[in-house]
């Protein structure tokens, strides 16, 4: 079974061990566990960005794919391990504020993101 699929054990759906740990990973070393940016419009200065290394996860599963605050299962590539990637966002006059953050899941939660 390759790395980063499930698997049956003791009744339970899990997902298998990694191909190597993300802490030797060359995209997830880069992520913190929890990552978080924010935006506002008219304040560029103030923004702050997600690393880049997130733009190299993968969407597994989209929880929420027709709305515009998303919730998303997505995976490294390279080393498996999977993320829950948030947003959200406040329309206000003076300019909109827009919040995203990336979580690194255990695979015992990701299991769970995986049976929804």
């Amino acid at each position: 079974m390759p790395a980063g699929t499930l698997q049956q054990a003791n009744g339970k759906t899990m997902a298998k061990k990694k191909a190597i740990p993300h802490t030797k990973c060359s995209i997830c070393s880069r992520l913190a566990d929890v990552e978080s940016a924010f935006q506002k419009y008219g304040w560029e200065e103030d923004n702050t960005y997600l690393p880049a290394a997130a733009g190299k996860l993968e969407v597994v599963k989209d929880f929420k794919p027709y709305s515009s605050r998303k919730l998303q299962l997505q995976q490294c590539p390279q080393c498996k391990t999977y993320y829950l990637y948030e947003t959200d966002y406040e329309f206000l006059v003076n300019g909109s504020e827009d919040e995203e953050y990336l979580r690194r899941l255990s695979d015992e939660q990701a299991a769970e993101y995986l049976a929804k």
